[in-house]
């Protein structure tokens, strides 16, 4: 008896529709292909429940006869590509043909359109068993697909759909990157009835970028111009000064389409291996126009990935580009390498001697001559001239190492302190615990411009925020205005601040933990990040009396010995360690 059989059509395309349509994400990118593909010069775009309710997009595009409206929802039915050779000279979005096959899988689907030259336009409604019925419509140039109810009849799926909020922000990521891609196009997306995105169409890149990140975070960007071998390369890249702790804002788009690359990835972290600290990312919008013969887009099913016929040529022009580009901003960038060690005294000043407060030694006698301290003897008596009777500390001795560390003498060892770290966990602990923090009303409240995604995920976690301390309101046209702000977040970046909390919000709505564990976990992500923000810089040296109060805090916490990120405030060196390090046992 046979055990192989052929699949029914309809679980054919369900199945089909798994390598396609992951999200409502998913089918909002593929309409948005379509629309552009379609000459449209205004697209608009309303989801409902982020997309899990409806999905509409209206364009003005050139719409369809009723032929081939009937036909398109075929599978592998496409005007894009006619014979195999095209399928290597890809000069559109969409072109394989499944993607309207694949949604009428999983949804219920309306289409309206029409031509320019059609006296009557055609509605098809495709509902439950793929079951299809045409009728006439307003001869309206252009196309409306609404797509309703999806993965409803596949229960397994929609399950596993995450937050409202997070099906929100994948769909602002999709029409944003289109948007960024073709700003000659005037986008629209609105979320509930409420406006989300509106940019009209513009010049350039440049003031689609304004338009979608704001003037202010523009200015956070250098931007980037290369062109040779068939190849052009533009776009933005960051200052080293905006590096994120996270690897958002990190965009390429190949002939106006957005995909991954890992090959331009290490480029662009080999350009900035010296300018950045290790465990920042930059940020960057690379856009590269290139033969389509020279890039194959047909590898992966979303056609989220490419393959280059010359990689290495790709990865020298990008990292050269941002090299040169690092190189040009503000004439050089910083050597991290340069280390400083300098020691904080309380000092005793016998009459007539001048007071010491801190000694910088540097790397080199050009150095120390050229920052105006006398150079110290190379001879035996360093030390004693040094740690001279003249400098005896009134209390405790801390010594600085580099400009983030320094050193406390233990009555048994030494103990080497990082004074961010262990800032961080004194002010995280703060924050949850609500101890010692005193809630100030700004006289003068601050403004921020925000991205729509993350103006999206600080207006629907205001809650978390007012229970730190921080009170934030709608300002309108993705604007907020903070009123309130603990006294440990006076002097903070409140832009860099609300974005690098509206990223850790999302990275953990990625992971789709729900209920009360949910929100104790998201309130523990932001104080982290507040605390992050707040608490002392590297370069920023304390007296020797705010050094023991630092200290003493930090003692009473509850896990003094690490950052609320899990690294080590602390570590300690016994005197047995310090024998064996110098031979002594």
């Amino acid at each position: 008896m046979s055990t192989i059989s052929i699949l029914p059509e309809i679980l054919v395309n369900k199945i089909a529709a798994g390598e396609v349509i992951e999200r409502p994400a998913s089918v909002v990118r593929e309409l948005l292909d379509n629309a552009i593909d379609a000459g449209a010069q205004t697209i608009s775009v309303e989801v409902l429940y982020g997309g899990k309710k409806l999905i509409k997009v209206i364009d003005d595009g050139a719409g369809m006869d009723r032929k081939d409206a009937s036909l398109c929802f075929e599978r592998h039915a496409t005007s894009k590509i006619k014979s195999e050779d095209d399928l290597f000279n890809i000069h559109t979005l969409g072109f394989r043909g499944e993607a309207l096959a694949s949604v009428t899988s999983v949804s219920k689907v309306v289409l309206i359109t029409s031509t320019a030259r059609s006296p009557v336009g055609t509605k098809v409604e495709i509902t439950t068993g793929h079951k299809k019925e045409i009728t006439d419509a307003p001869p309206l140039t252009g196309t409306t697909l609404e797509i309703r109810d999806i993965f409803y009849n596949t229960p397994a799926r929609r399950k596993f759909l995450k937050s409202t909020q997070t099906e929100t922000s994948h769909i602002i990521d999709i029409v944003t990157q289109k948007a960024l891609s073709y700003p000659e196009i005037t986008f629209f997306l609105k979320h509930n009835n409420s406006e989300i995105i509106g940019v009209s169409s513009a010049k350039d890149i440049k003031e689609r970028f304004i338009q979608l990140y704001s003037e202010e975070m523009f200015n956070e960007f250098i931007e980037i111009s290369r062109q040779g071998r068939g190849i052009k390369l533009y776009g933005f890249s960051s200052v080293r000064e905006f590096a994120r702790s996270t690897k958002n804002y990190q965009l390429i788009f190949m002939n106006r389409r957005p995909v991954k690359n890992p090959t331009i990835a290490h480029a662009v972290y080999s350009a900035y291996r010296d300018v950045i600290p290790k465990d920042k990312h930059p940020a960057y919008f690379l856009f590269f126009d290139i033969d389509p013969g020279k890039v194959d887009v047909n590898v992966h099913p979303a056609k989220r990935e490419v393959r280059f016929e010359a990689p290495d040529e790709i990865h020298r022009i990008v990292e050269f580009s941002l090299r040169d580009a690092l190189h040009v901003h503000k004439g050089k960038t910083p050597d991290y390498r340069q280390s400083t060690v300098s020691a904080v005294y309380e000092t005793v000043q016998p009459a007539g001697e001048k007071k010491f407060g801190t000694y910088v030694i540097r790397d080199t006698l050009e150095s120390a001559l050229e920052s105006g301290i006398e150079p110290l003897p190379a001879s035996g008596d360093i030390q004693t001239d040094f740690f001279s009777e003249k400098l005896v500390p009134v209390a405790k001795r801390y010594f600085y190492i580099g400009e983030s560390f320094f050193a406390e003498a233990a009555h048994n060892g030494l103990i080497i302190i990082d004074q961010h770290a262990a800032h961080e966990r004194i002010l995280y602990e703060k924050l949850l615990k609500k101890t010692n923090i005193e809630v100030e009303q700004l006289f003068l409240p601050i403004r921020v411009e925000l991205p729509a995604r993350e103006f999206n995920i600080i207006m629907n976690h205001r809650e978390l925020f007012h229970d730190v301390g921080l009170s934030i309101d709608d300002f309108g046209a993705n604007n907020v205005i903070v009123r309130t702000v603990p006294r440990e977040l006076q002097k903070a970046d409140m832009r860099g601040l609300i974005m690098d909390m509206a990223s850790g919000i999302l990275e953990q709505e990625h992971l789709g933990i729900k209920g009360d564990s949910g929100k104790q976990s998201l309130l523990h992500n932001i104080a982290a990040r507040l605390a992050c923000h707040t608490s002392v810089r590297g370069k920023e040296q304390l007296n020797n009396e705010e050094l023991s109060q630092l200290v003493s805090d930090l003692e009473k916490t509850e896990m003094p010995d690490t950052c609320p990120h899990g690294r080590p405030t602390r570590v300690f060196f016994s005197l047995d360690d310090l024998r064996k390090m110098f031979k002594r046992k």
